[in-house]
Formats: structure tokens, C-alpha cells, sequence
């Protein structure tokens, strides 16, 4: 899947419009190889925790640099601490967590179907919103960017944040960086 996804910063009195969710956590923790492979190549393996339920995400490098927009891979895993063994096994360690607060609200809009993101991080004093939209290949990601622009217009939002939350977490002293 290609993830066609903006992040802006907003104002503390943003609200996210009808159908939001509950305030849910988001656990992640990152793994790379030992020599740090993964982010040298623009890579992230990410373990999420969220509601019980726990995935497996693999991400490649951005195929907007704009937006930070990347095609990723992601599967439901039953076991965390399995899956946490298991990668430990293959080669790969923690390198970074942090958690997030965020509540939802999914709505339709020029066509596409979005999911609209309220986004607290326990590193970051600010309010992010993310504006995302799953699409199945590279140009269907790309043309949804304008659509995502357009809405985010709509309710406010402005300015854009490209920089990655794992990028945020580490400028914020987080995580140890692979040698």
C-alpha cells in the first residue's frame, strides 16, 4: 500500500469534525539492525501497540519527499512480546519509542475515503493532525495529495510538518541511535 499522508501542526483549539473517535494510545517502538541499516537506507520497522491489538509495519523510503509520504507494509500480530522475540532473533533491536495520543475521525472527500488523525506526542509539546489516504499504487498516493491539501484548507490547517515522528522523537534526545 502506498500511504498518501500529510501532517500539519495545529492550533490548540482545533477540533477534528464530526464521527471523531475516543482518545486511543499508540505504542511504537522502531527496530533497525545493529549497524543501522534500515534508517541509513530511509527504511523504518515499527512494532504498534494500540487498543489490544498489536501490527507489524515495515516502511519503505518516501516516494514524496514533500510530505514524507511512503509505501508501507503492515500485518496484525498476535503476540507482541513473540514478535518482539522474533525480531530480536532475525537481527534487529530497539532503537526507539515513544507514545501517542490520538483520536480519529474518518470521512469521504473528493472521492477518497480519509482518515483524519488527532495526534498528541509525549515528546512534543504541539497538536498534530495527520491526513491520510491508503492507496493502492504510487500515483493513485500522489494524486490524492491536492485533495488532501484541499480538505486540510477547509478546516484550518496550514502549515505542514514533514519531518517524521521518529525523526521529532530523536531531535527531542529520544532513542539510541543503531552504531
Amino acid at each position: 500500500m502506498f500511504e498518501a499522508e500529510i501532517k500539519f501542526v495545529a492550533g490548540p483549539d482545533f477540533r477534528l469534525p464530526e464521527g471523531t473517535g475516543a482518545v486511543v494510545l499508540v505504542e511504537d517502538v522502531y527496530y533497525d539492525a545493529e549497524d543501522g541499516r534500515l534508517a541509513a537506507a530511509g527504511r523504518e520497522l515499527r512494532l504498534r501497540r494500540e487498543g489490544g491489538r498489536t501490527r507489524l509495519t515495515a516502511k519503505a523510503p518516501p516516494f514524496d519527499a514533500a510530505t514524507a509520504s511512503k509505501p508501507e507494509h503492515e500485518t496484525a500480530v498476535a503476540d507482541a512480546e513473540a514478535a518482539a522475540a522474533l525480531l530480536g532473533m532475525l537481527g534487529f533491536q530497539p532503537v526507539l519509542a515513544y507514545a501517542k495520543r490520538c483520536r480519529r475521525a474518518r470521512l469521504r472527500t473528493d472521492g477518497l475515503d480519509v482518515e483524519l488523525t488527532a495526534v498528541t506526542v509525549d515528546f512534543d509539546p504541539r497538536l498534530f493532525v495527520e491526513i491520510e489516504h491508503l492507496a493502492a499504487t504510487r500515483e493513485q498516493a500522489l494524486a490524492a495529495l491536492p485533495a488532501i491539501r484541499a480538505l486540510a484548507e477547509g478546516l484550518g490547517l496550514a502549515e505542514e510538518c514533514a519531518e517524521a515522528y521518529t525523526d521529532l522523537a530523536r531531535a527531542a534526545g529520544l532513542g539510541t541511535p543503531p552504531a
